[in-house]
């Protein structure tokens, strides 16, 4: 498949000029990563512009798909942006509506028109970390608990014990990681955006390492990408430095 990530779009109006060989293109089955995080999209060009507000479905190289309650016109070109919180934005372009899905999901094919070199760079990151396989969370009958490896679920909270094996929760994903007070992490269960629990992160003998409350800010394949909120700075560089000392990447 060619470079759809340069050039200008044919068309910034309600209409497609599109052929088609370059939609079929564009739908072609290319690498990509399943991955769900709020992508506001905002019409280029149009001022002012009330923001559609949409969510990512998949992303290859040349482009995305988003589901969204407004389908807006093939041929028009929006501002996006991924918001894994109201000060965080991990990728932002333009790119031009394509295509529409239905009636099952109700969504949108969206070729890249801009983006930039470290976003292109991103993209082939989050195909990159989707390639390895989750750990499936196991039931302890006794405690009712759920785990995954070193993961444990248990009404709300979540345990992680912090390891050179659960190293990569914190800093394999390049969406979200401990640089920007985040993870990803083995998911229990299908969890809408927005999920809030109490995260405590502990060493491999139960001593408490970082205590804070994480919402689900973005999904990737079998795993959730936590944003660690109202953290202690001074905690948190703690963190940062004990995870910088494990083995391993």
């Amino acid at each position: 498949m060619g470079d759809e990530t340069v050039g200008k779009p044919r068309a910034t109006g309600t209409r497609s000029v599109l052929t088609t060989d370059e939609v079929r293109a564009f739908s072609a089955r290319a690498p990509r990563a399943r991955i769900s995080v709020a992508v506001p999209c905002v019409r280029a060009g149009v001022s002012p512009s009330q923001p559609v507000e949409a969510e990512l479905v998949n992303i290859s190289s040349s482009g995305m798909f988003v589901v969204s309650p407004e389908l807006l016109d093939v041929g028009t070109v929006v501002e996006f942006a991924f918001k894994l919180d109201d000060g965080l934005l991990a990728l932002r372009g333009t790119a031009a509506v394509v295509r529409h899905a239905s009636p099952e999901i109700v969504g949108m094919g969206l070729r890249f028109v801009t983006l930039d070199e470290s976003g292109q760079e991103l993209v082939a990151q989050l195909i990159d970390a989707s390639l390895g396989i989750p750990e499936a969370p196991v039931l302890d009958t006794r405690s009712g608990a759920v785990s995954a490896g070193r993961v444990a679920y248990d009404h709300g909270t979540l345990r992680v014990v912090l390891s050179a094996a659960t190293k990569h929760y914190f800093t394999k994903n390049p969406l979200l990681h401990i640089g920007v007070a985040g993870c990803f992490l083995p998911a229990l269960a299908e969890v809408p955006l927005g999920t809030g629990y109490q995260l405590d992160i502990v060493d491999s003998a139960g001593g408490l390492l970082l205590r804070c409350k994480a919402k689900v800010a973005a999904k990737q394949d079998q795993q959730i990408g936590l944003r660690l909120l109202d953290v202690d700075r001074p905690a948190l560089q703690a963190l940062r430095a004990e995870i910088a000392k494990l083995p391993g990447d």
